[in-house]
């Protein structure tokens, strides 16, 4: 679907009295046809861009002439120094080549002599004939030469019809004849399929049939045979009678095409050892001409038969392979040459172009999908050269005396104009037809199309109006002078298009040769060419039409060498004129000015398009390099580009990665695609890496795939593959493109469609438009119109906003203000249901009834009791019938079942069982019980409790108890199975009995939960005292045991209250709640010793002082409170001692530890556990931290069986031992000191109370000594670890943990998925203090 269009044309023209030699006859110095040799006039070099030619004067004297075209400075023409051979020999040059490692020209005569020409830049530069060395001549004469591609090999053809091979130094390595055998390597095989002998003719010719085959295998008729398939035809009589070698792209062989014996032309390949690998087929009228196409599948020639003109192909073993025909107007070929990557072919010929006499053109043919396309006819004089590295290329002479560089460029001619009358068509050169097709409602493949316009002359460039519909074109023609204008109607079906219609045709001013025309407007035409008058620099000209057709020159301009014009219809029409600089200008279609650059690429882009920011005014040019780099004014969106297409929201493009990549056209600016990287990410990247699920942003096509068209306003793109067919898809971007513009005017019906047939989430059409759609379904349904439609809306409904998860890669930001006030998420669903629901009834309508069904259904929980209550009359029976099977479609029979049954209903029960697959036996006696029940109440409890309603069927049973006392125990059953204790007291508050009852079985239930406070409180509710006393008890909450215990009306005793204070003293000492056991004891009972053990015990000195002194027992100051306090500094000092000796054991070693690198220790493990882990990756390292882990981890994950599932669980309980062990020397020993040392701080802090008191209680003996030692020891403590604290705790390196294969690695620090962070360090403890144990009268030391 590509044309070929000519992007620049560059030349220079020979002084006057200087000619090519290669384009003029040596005999009379003047053009002629008959004596054009297949030499080309010139050889590039592709380094500096100069050409190199051979020139003659009118003295016959010969020259090397250096020619630069000006595409990268200015027109240069040097002259050098005369040849040592005159001109004329120099017109009969069997070769000129520059070679481009040696840096030589090499320049081979008929004669027989060889030259070579130093280039370089050295002693010799600006005299090269002064570095002209004559290498050797050749006796016989040479009639061709060619240089194999890699310039290793020359191949030489003598007047005596030898092949001589050359090395580079030219040393011969081979000499043979050309004629050589009549079969090389390749030998053909003939198998008579087909002819009469090999036929099935009956058993009585089988004996004729057999000698038949015989007389076939007889050596005699063999070598017959073989001499008829050697033997040639006889020459054309346009043959120019010279010798061809062409040689394939990787030069491994070689093709000659040479006169034999009896004027007969015959092609050979040759390998590159010179051995004759295959001779070509002969075929009848086989020219001259010869060219191997360099991806090396192909021969090419031609045969010039009577009736047509063909192109022929032959594959290497010499047999023939396809052809096409050229046209009419073809009167003689002169040349044929592939350029470097094989795309297109050049074919040099004489051509009737309507004028008095034939003139030398070069067709340029490409190949799709098997079919040959003339895609480009340049008029050209001379001889033709592709370059050797820029396909797009070509090299150009003519007999006058000029040399030129035409640069080419392949891109679709297709319609842009966002209108809805657009037919979104693309027009396809081929010669003289122009191949139309509207892609808006017909997909032909190609070859074919839809219409075939026929030209009086292959078309030059076409483009589509960018004004209107966008449906006319325009055509310019190859003489470059006359633009052909059509129009095309706007169709939406086959039936109803119409070909294109031509509307004018204009002739352009003889001023300007016209490379490349724009129409921007009706009444408007921009042509970009080269001027024919002075310096032949590029012009602009702006062509005014008139209503009949007729045109007139408005404006020529002067412009700065440009590559390419462009009429944007997405900004307004206006015309892009771009600089082969990258500049890119405007031009003013009204005043007929162009503007100063309004966008400057950074390098020059063959394909360019622009848009226009309605609220800015702002122009974005967008724009592709032949690098493959998109661009958006100097923005790089892309470095991998193979095709785009702009359209008024979006910017289609397709990638070197075979993707298709969809950016809005707001976000052109800041757009950038990183495609190695998303690559990688796609082939093996990390899954968190990945795009995710639903990107609309992208999606893959096939390889080599670009873009021809996304229609304007539709949802679809065309794409073309490598081989020339064509695929049309609905890529989701643009589908949502579609459903946001129709949702948006409200067009909910065709929004349904669309989502329907794309398969679009049914949620995208309420989320985009939810504040405009929930106060407008009304307009909704009045528009859908069909139960089916709407029940698929609303079956799809979930709570989630599609628009932020699903589809969010390309939504506008507009969206958001039509999104304000809508539901929350969470409740979206039942909105949305009830809200529709409501318009449905509104409605009225019967055929509703199942939507409406749906809406109660697919609510968040679903309301199944509300749809079976639409079941009731007024429907008839076949309405309800109809409805009930509809809802037992949209949930399952059972869920119907037990909604129907909650309902009350037992008929509806009985109607739903029927339909199920429940044995009648089972539901049948089921429904029977319930109906036999007579209180309406106890029924409903048995069927709540049967359907699980706990709640319900307890204030059924609570009213049925109320009229019938009997069912006091299964209400107390029920409340203690269903736990409903609180329900139940609310029920009967009003009734203090039957409240003091449920309170006792509630406490009951506390009791054997172990919750005692909350029993006592349930018991001492229900006025149970003496179960509340034994419930504080054993709450610890003593004192209020033993007040309700005192209390004159509960009944207790003197003993019994005695007994309850020992045993809640007991508890709570067991409980380690020494003060509160002691003061129970003093309060309540005598046992004034053993209130004093528990003080003493609990090491409150103070207060065992106190209670001694006031109940005026100071005995037991000796006796117990003394022995106990020393007993008790004893074991203070020990423990001092012993955290003291741990504390500094631990730093020591944590010292040494974080001396050495966590990576050694990293590895040590590592080695050691190597044998215990079957899935650690082999390639696995520590070029980065912990990698080792990281990739064990991620790899296990698909290789995992049962054994290495056990395997990892064994070593997960190992690992979690040395973990918690803290082994010396392993990874985990830091984390485990630091949280050893975290603990003895902790211990320190608890001891101060105790520092503090015991430092008291020994002054109050008098043991003040003891008392300054115990001081002094503490502090000590104290200072060591406020010493190590910090650096302990700050300077703690990554911690390990164990991994999902059982093996260590660091703790993350970024967030779980519940948003929590983990600590991967051990929080610093809070420091002890002074003033929490420091008597500073015993610090003196």
């Amino acid at each position: 679907m590509r044309n070929l269009t000519i992007q620049s044309e560059t030349g220079i023209a020979l002084p006057e009295g200087y000619y090519f030699v290669s384009d003029k006859d040596a005999n009379n110095g003047s053009s002629s046809l008959d004596s054009r040799r297949p030499t080309p006039a010139v050889c590039v070099d592709v380094t500096t861009r100069t050409a190199y030619a051979i020139v003659g004067d009118a003295h016959d004297s010969a020259y090397i002439a250096k020619l630069q075209t000006g595409e990268e400075g200015p027109a240069q023409f040097v002259l050098d120094a005369p040849l040592p051979f005159p001109a004329s020999s120099a017109a009969q040059a069997a070769g000129f080549q520059r070679l481009m490692e040696r840096e030589q020209l090499f320049v081979a005569l008929q004669s027989g002599d060889i030259f070579t020409i130093q280039t370089d830049s050295g002693e010799t530069a600006g005299n090269l004939s002064a570095a002209a060395d004559l290498v050797g001549t050749v006796d016989p004469g040479i009639m061709a030469s060619g240089w194999s591609p890699d310039e290793e090999l020359l191949a030489l053809v003598t007047g005596e019809a030898k092949l001589l091979l050359m090395t580079q130094d030219f040393d011969v390595l081979d000499e043979f004849p050309l004629a050589q055998g009549e079969h090389g390597e390749e030998v053909p095989v003939a198998l008579g399929w087909g002819r009469k002998e090999t036929q099935y003719q009956g058993k009585r010719n089988t004996a004729n049939t057999l000698s038949a085959l015989d007389s076939a295998a007889d050596p005699a008729q063999s070598e017959e045979e073989k001499h008829t398939l050697g033997s040639g035809v006889e020459s054309d009589d346009d043959d120019d009678h010279c010798v061809r070698i062409s040689w394939r792209g990787d030069g491994a062989y070689f093709a000659v095409s040479f006169i034999m014996m009896g004027n007969k032309r015959e092609i050979r390949v040759f390998s590159r050892e010179g051995k004759l690998h295959s001779v070509c087929e002969s075929i009848e009228a086989l020219e001259h001409t010869l060219c191997w196409r360099p991806s090396g599948r192909l021969i090419a020639a031609t045969q010039k038969l009577a009736h047509k003109h063909d192109v022929v192909f032959f594959e290497r073993n010499g047999l023939r392979h396809g052809e096409f025909t050229l046209r009419r107007a073809v009167k003689r070929v002169l040349d044929l040459s592939f350029n470097a990557d094989s795309s297109i072919l050049a074919v040099t010929a004489l051509v009737d172009t309507g004028k008095q006499q034939p003139e030398v053109c070069v067709e340029l043919w490409s190949d799709k999908n098997y079919h040959w396309y003339l895609k480009q006819e340049l008029r050209i004089s001379g001889h033709v050269l592709w370059d050797a590295e820029d396909p797009m290329c070509l090299h150009a002479t003519s007999c006058s005396g000029s040399y030129s560089e035409i640069r080419l460029h392949s891109a679709p001619a297709v319609a842009h104009v966002a209108s809805d009358e657009s037919n979104g068509a693309a027009c396809v050169v081929d010669g003289t037809s122009l191949l139309y097709t509207p892609f808006g409602y017909a997909n032909v493949p190609p070859p074919m199309a839809l219409y075939s316009v026929a030209m009086p002359l292959p078309a030059a460039h076409v483009v589509f109006a960018a004004f209107g519909s966008g449906n006319g074109f325009a055509v310019l023609l190859a003489d470059r002078q006359t633009v052909v204008l059509y129009e095309c109607k706007h169709a939406k079906t086959v039936r109803e298009g119409e070909p294109p219609a031509e509307t004018a045709r204009i002739s352009l001013p003889e001023s300007v040769r016209a490379r490349q025309i724009a129409w921007p407007a009706r009444d408007r035409l921009v042509c970009l060419g080269t001027s024919t008058f002075g310096s032949g620099s590029d012009t602009v000209v702006v062509m005014a039409i008139g209503d009949s057709g007729s045109a007139v020159q408005r404006r020529q301009l002067n412009v700065e060498r440009s590559v390419c014009i462009h009429a944007a219809p997405h900004a307004g029409g206006a015309v892009l004129v771009e600089s082969s600089a990258g500049s890119v200008s405007i031009l003013d279609a009204t005043a007929d000015e162009l503007s100063a650059p309004a966008a400057r690429l950074p390098v020059a882009c063959p394909d360019i398009d622009a848009i226009r920011d309605a609220e800015t005014a702002a122009t974005t040019v967008v724009a592709r390099s032949a690098r493959n780099q998109l661009f958006a004014n100097d923005h790089l969106i892309s470095a991998a580009c193979s095709s785009f297409y702009l359209r008024s929201d979006l910017l289609v493009y397709t990638t070197t990665t075979h993707l298709v990549r969809f950016v809005p056209v707001g976000r052109l600016a800041t757009a950038f695609v990183d495609e190695a990287a998303a690559a990688a990410r796609e082939n093996g990247g990390s899954a968190g890496a990945r795009a995710p699920k639903h990107d609309e942003s992208c999606r893959r096509v096939e390889r080599g795939s670009t873009v021809v068209l996304a229609l304007p306003v539709a949802d679809r793109v065309v794409f073309q593959m490598p081989r020339g067919n064509l695929e049309t898809v609905r890529p989701r971007a643009l589908v949502l493109a579609s459903v946001r513009r129709l949702l948006e005017t409200r067009q909910y019906r065709d929004a349904l469609v669309t989502c329907r047939a794309n398969r679009i989430d049914m949620n995208f059409i309420f989320d985009h438009v939810a504040a405009q759609l929930i106060d407008d379904f009304g307009e909704f349904v009045r528009q859908i119109n069909d139960p089916d439609h709407l029940n698929l809306f609303v079956s799809g409904l979930r709570n989630e906003d599609v628009t932020q998860t699903m589809y969010s890669g390309l939504a506008a930001d507009s969206a958001d203000a039509l999104r304000e006030g809508a539901a929350a998420v969470g409740q979206k669903t039942t909105t949305v249901c009830r809200r529709l629901r409501s318009a449905l009834q509104d409605a009225n309508d019967a055929k509703y009834l199942p939507t409406i069904l749906t809406t109660f259904m697919c609510e968040t929980p679903a309301d199944i009791a509300s749809a079976l209550r639409l079941l009731n009359p007024p429907l008839s029976a076949k309405e309800r019938d109809d409805a009930l099977t509809y809802l037992l479609f949209l949930s399952d029979i059972d869920t119907v079942y037990n909604a129907a049954l909650g309902l009350y209903d037992l008929p509806l029960a009985l109607l739903v069982a029927q339909r199920s697959q429940r044995d009648p036996r089972e539901y049948l006696a089921s429904l029977g019980a319930l109906n036999a029940i007579a209180s309406e109440e106890y029924r409903r409890f048995k069927i709540d409790s049967q359907l699980g309603r706990a709640p319900l069927a307890l204030e059924h049973l609570c009213t049925a108890y109320r009229t019938d006392d009997s069912l006091w125990d299964e209400l107390v059953d029920f409340v203690n199975e269903s736990e409903l204790y609180q329900q139940t007291l609310r029920i009967f508050a009003d009734d203090d009995q039957l409240h003091s009852r449920i309170c006792m079985e509630y406490g009951n239930h506390l009791a054997k939960a172990g919750d005692w406070a909350q029993a006592a409180a349930a018991y001492l509710s229900g006025k149970a005292t003496r179960q509340a006393v034994d419930a504080f008890v054993r709450a610890r909450d003593w004192r209020m045991a033993l007040a309700l215990a005192a209390a004159p009306d509960s009944g207790f005793t003197a003993q019994t209250i005695h007994d309850t204070a020992i045993e809640a003293s007991r508890i709570l000492a067991d409980h380690h709640m020494f003060r509160d056991a002691a003061a129970a004891l003093l309060d309540y009972t005598a046992e004034d010793e053993d209130a004093l053990s528990l003080l003493v015990k609990g090491n409150h000195w103070a207060e065992a002082l106190r209670t001694a002194r006031l109940r005026d027992r100071h005995d037991l100051i000796e006796t117990t409170v003394y022995p106990g306090m020393q007993s008790a500094l004893s074991e203070l000092d020990d423990d001092i001692r012993e955290i003291s000796e741990s504390l500094n054991g631990k730093t020591q070693r944590l010292k040494e530890l974080r001396a050495k690198p966590l990576e050694a220790l990293v590895e040590q493990h590592i080695e050691r556990a190597a044998h215990d882990v079957d899935v650690m990756s082999d390639t696995a390292s520590m070029a980065s931290r912990f990698s080792t882990f990281t990739a064990t981890a991620s790899n296990a994950t698909s290789q995992m069986t049962g054994s290495t599932a056990r395997r990892i669980s064994k070593n997960k309980r190992k690992e979690e031992r040395k973990r918690v062990r803290g082994k010396k020397g392993s990874i985990y020993e830091e984390s485990y000191l630091v949280d050893s040392i975290s603990k003895l701080v902790d211990r320190v802090r608890a001891a101060q109370a105790h520092v503090r008191e015991m430092s008291l209680a020994l002054l109050h003996f008098g043991l003040a000594p003891q008392a300054h030692k115990l001081q002094l020891l503490f502090a000590s403590l104290v200072a060591l670890v406020l010493e190590n604290g910090d650096w302990v705790f700050d300077e703690q390196r990554v911690q390990m943990q164990l991994g999902e294969n059982g093996i260590p690695e660091p703790v993350s620090a970024e967030p779980d998925e519940s948003g929590l962070a983990p600590q991967p360090k051990h929080p610093k403890p809070k420091m002890p203090g002074h003033s929490e144990w420091c008597i500073s009268s015993l610090l003196f030391d």
